[in-house]
C-alpha cells in the first residue's frame, strides 16, 4: 500500500542549519534566502575589509542589533545589488521582525524540503511502544521506572527497558542495538511536492508567561509528500534467529505488520490530541487565544482514523517528550501527579522547560498555530 503525508499545521524538523542574517532579505512580504558563497562573491572588492561587514561575520552574539540583513549591505553599496535575482529559496514571511535574526532551517535536500524516514519511523516506534505500555499496565510501568531509577548511571530510557530488558535473559544491564526489532522496518526519506515554506517566530507558552523561542523555517500547512511505502523486511525465521543470537522482547514481533502500525498510530494520536485539548481548556491566560487552538485540535481529531491516522512530527514531539507520561496519566492519574517530575526530569534539567507545563506555538497569540500535525493518507 502506498501512502503520502499531508501537513495539517506547519511542520518544522530542524536540519541543524542556522541561517545567518547576512544570508537573507525581506522583500514584499517574502523572505529571499541566498547561498552563503554567492553572498561572499557579491561583496564589492573595495569593501572586502569593511569593518562593519567583518564584524557581522565574526561576532557570535545572538543579539540582533549586532547583525544586519543582506538588504542593509546592498543599500550601503557594500554588496552588489545583482545578487537579489540569485536567491535560492523564497519563503512566506509570518515573523514580526526579522532584523538581524537567525533562522533555524527545516530539513531539505537538493530537491527541496522533505520529511526524513527516520522521523516517520521514530513516530511509528513511539506509537508502538506507547501501545505496548498501555497493554502491559501501570504495574509494569512502575517496575520499569524503578529499574531506571536504580540504574541511572547507565542512562537508560523506558524504551530500552521494553526492548532489551523485558522477556529477555539480559543480565549484564547493557543494551545491544542489534537486538532492536525495529531495524526490520524501513521508511525512506520523502520529499514534499509543493516545497512552500513559511518563516515563523516560535513561542513557548508556559502557563502564565511567554518565552521567546527561535525563528524557524517551516513546511507550509497543506503541503504533502510524494508517495511512499513502509518496507517490513522481517519474517519468522529472521526474528527467531535474532532472538537466539541476541535476545529481545519478542512481544514486539506482532507490531511488524502494516495494519498494527496504523492501529498504533491512530491510538497514540487520539490520546495526544485529547491531552492537548485538555491542556488548552484549562488555560485562562487572557493574552493567549486557546479557543483557536482547541478548535483546530478538534478539527484534527475528526480527521484521525485507523485507515488514515494523524501523525505528529518534529522537534519535541517524539517518544521522550511525552509518551511515558501520557500512558501513566491514562492508566493512573494519581501516580502521574505524584511522580511525573521525577519520571520526566531529564539529566540536564532546565526548570523553564519543565514537562509538561509548556507548549510551543508559532504565529501571534491571537491566532496561534501548533506545530507538527500531519495525516497519513492512503494513495489509490
Amino acid at each position: 500500500m502506498k501512502y503520502r503525508i499531508k501537513a495539517l499545521t506547519p511542520v518544522h524538523i530542524h536540519s541543524g542549519e542556522v541561517l545567518r542574517s547576512m544570508e537573507y532579505m525581506v522583500k514584499d512580504g517574502e523572505v529571499l534566502i541566498f547561498d552563503e558563497m554567492d553572498v561572499i562573491r557579491s561583496i564589492k572588492e573595495k569593501e572586502l575589509l569593511n569593518a562593519e561587514l567583518l564584524d557581522s561575520y565574526s561576532l557570535t552574539s545572538k543579539r540582533s542589533d549586532y547583525h544586519r540583513n543582506l538588504d542593509y549591505y546592498i543599500k550601503k553599496g557594500i554588496i552588489d545589488s545583482s545578487i537579489v535575482n540569485r536567491y535560492k529559496v523564497k519563503a512566506i514571511n509570518k515573523a514580526e521582525n526579522l532584523n538581524g535574526k537567525e533562522i533555524y532551517r527545516t530539513m531539505r535536500n537538493i530537491q527541496g524540503t522533505y520529511i526524513p524516514g527516520s522521523s516517520i519511523k521514530g513516530v511509528i516506534r513511539t506509537a508502538i511502544l506507547y501501545d505496548y505500555l498501555l497493554k502491559k499496565g501501570i504495574d509494569y510501568i512502575k517496575e520499569a521506572v524503578n529499574y531506571l531509577k536504580n540504574n541511572q548511571r547507565l542512562k537508560l530510557y523506558i524504551d530500552d527497558y521494553i526492548i532489551y530488558f523485558t522477556n529477555t535473559k539480559n543480565n549484564n544491564r547493557k543494551k545491544n542495538i542489534q537486538a532492536d526489532p525495529f531495524k526490520f522496518l524501513i521508511v525512506r526519506d520523502v520529499n514534499m511536492t509543493e516545497n512552500e515554506v513559511v518563516i515563523y517566530d516560535e513561542t513557548i507558552f508556559d502557563v502564565n508567561k511567554f518565552i521567546t523561542g527561535n525563528t524557524i523555517e517551516a513546511i507550509k500547512e497543506g503541503d504533502y509528500t510524494e508517495d511512499f511505502e513502509f518496507e517490513i523486511v522481517s519474517d519468522k525465521d529472521k526474528l527467531n534467529t535474532l532472538n537466539k543470537i541476541i535476545g529481545y522482547n519478542t512481544d514486539l514481533d506482532k507490531y511488524l505488520d502494516e495494519k498494527k502500525i496504523l492501529e498504533a498510530l491512530y491510538q497514540f494520536s487520539s490520546d495526544i490530541i485529547d491531552d492537548e485539548i485538555e491542556y488548552f481548556k484549562q488555560q485562562e491566560n487572557r493574552l493567549f487565544n486557546s479557543k483557536e487552538v482547541i478548535k483546530k485540535l478538534e478539527e484534527i481529531k475528526k480527521k484521525n482514523s485507523i485507515d488514515s491516522p494523524v501523525i505528529r512530527i518534529g522537534k519535541g514531539k517524539g517518544y521522550k517528550a511525552n509518551t511515558v507520561a501520557l500512558a501513566i496519566k491514562k492508566l493512573d492519574r494519581n501516580y502521574y501527579n505524584k511522580e511525573i517530575k521525577n519520571i520526566a526530569k531529564p539529566y540536564q534539567y532546565r526548570e523553564r522547560y519543565e514537562f509538561p507545563k509548556t507548549r510551543n506555538f508559532v504565529g501571534n497569540r491571537v491566532s496561534p498555530k501548533l506545530l507538527g500535525f500531519t495525516i497519513l493518507e492512503k494513495v489509490d
